[in-house]
């Protein structure tokens, strides 16, 4: 069998499902502002990526390709305190959320409950959320920084793109299925990313050079057309089956011959082992890496890949076509912003979180009893040493 990945075709021809779709946004595979910066802030996050996810098709590809990893975190006590308390009409801890003969639960009931449930461990992880979403706000108000309508409307604009959506009410359709609406997602998700990405570019201008510059390093991540290759192969089983192969064709014999003699792959033998045209992203990574790295009518030496070993010939080569800098500038800085969030967002928060003196209370506690937990009670010092031990000293000296 070639080095083609077979996931590359399933995922066009079927759709993502909610476990790859979520695996790649993992990994930073798509790119869309609305989930930048979004450590718990807006508690439906997590529901609202799965029905999305599972409402749509393969999103398109998005020339910013970057996404803050810790942006999408799905925290589910997150989800749930928002579900139980979105419909009340805010008030104290104390308020009444449910009646019945002999018994009233307050607020402060359920988040008792829900602690004892999920533990003070992610109890903690969720006020570090919500503290972070506050210290963001008053970081946006003392810059004067404000999301425009406009503005958001502009990213639904880029969500229904990045999700292959014709209009809002598919959108809307999708969000309902967790009991969400598209107002709830602006609100929670949209707005309070807007906020962190305008406020961090805020406080990272970039320059005209090094957005430049990040464009010559990534040319080929804004390509309308990106750069394909057309190689045959010759697959063997063994690398001394396949340096026998290739000094046969440093000597002069026919690639598509010996393909067609030796090679043992069904797919592509019998076409004198013609691949034809394929992009990135198309075959698996060892094989890949070494077709791109060849020039038109360049042979490989013996490549070692997932499924044997590979001499590789490049017959062919269509380069990618790139948009002049000036036609795209604004995505460039998009895609730079991006990237950039992704590798400095969270230590820079932690330094303002460190700035404001922020304490999760819960968390310090939490720390404290397990250190006291983990220190040998004074009770067990004594017999742990027969020697301390008055009772044991007499026995001893007999």
């Amino acid at each position: 069998m070639s080095e083609r990945n077979e996931n590359d075709f399933n995922d066009k021809e079927q759709g993502l499902t909610n476990e790859s779709l979520e695996k790649r946004l993992e990994k930073g595979e798509t790119g869309s502002s609305h989930a930048e910066a979004n450590n718990g802030q807006g508690s439906t996050v997590g529901e609202e990526s799965r029905v999305i996810s599972t409402a749509a098709s393969e999103p398109a590809r998005s020339s910013s390709s970057g996404i803050v990893p810790w942006a999408i975190a799905v925290i589910a006590i997150a989800a749930l305190v928002f579900v139980l308390f979105r419909n009340t009409t805010g008030g104290t801890i104390n308020e009444t959320v449910a009646e019945m003969d002999g018994l009233v639960l307050k607020k402060s009931d359920i988040y008792n409950e829900l602690a004892k449930q999920v533990g003070e461990e992610q109890m903690g992880t969720m006020i570090d959320n919500i503290a972070q979403t506050k210290i963001i706000d008053m970081e946006v108000e003392k810059a004067g920084i404000a999301v425009t309508d406009e503005e958001v409307k502009k990213e639904v604009e880029n969500i229904l793109k990045m999700y292959g959506m014709a209009s809002e009410e598919d959108l809307e359709a999708a969000l309902a299925q967790s009991g969400a609406t598209l107002a709830e997602y602006k609100d929670n998700q949209i707005l309070p990313g807007l906020k962190l990405k305008k406020l961090f570019e805020s406080k990272h201008p970039a320059s005209e050079e090094q957005v430049k510059t990040y464009f010559e390093t990534n040319k080929e991540n804004f390509a309308t057309t990106p750069k394909e290759i057309k190689a045959s192969h010759i697959l063997l089983s063994t690398q001394e089956e396949a340096e026998a192969v290739l000094a046969e064709l440093k000597a002069g014999k026919d690639f598509a011959e010996l393909a067609k003699e030796k090679s043992i792959d069904p797919g592509s033998k019998e076409q004198g082992g013609d691949l034809g045209f394929f992009g990135r992203g198309m075959m698996n990574s060892g094989f890949e890496t070494a077709a791109f790295s060849l020039a038109k009518g360049e042979m490989s030496d013996v490549v070692q890949a997932e499924s044997g070993f590979h001499i590789i010939k490049v017959t062919d080569v269509k380069e990618a076509v790139i948009p002049e800098y000036d036609t795209i500038k604004e995505d460039v800085k998009q895609a730079y912003y991006e990237e950039k969030m992704a590798a400095e967002a969270q230590t820079w928060l932690d330094s303002i979180k460190t700035e404001r003196k922020y304490e999760n209370l819960v968390k310090k506690k939490a720390e404290a009893s397990a250190s006291a937990s983990s220190e040998p009670s004074a009770s067990a010092s004594p017999s742990a040493s027969p020697s301390a031990s008055p009772s044991a000293s007499p026995a001893a000296s007999q």
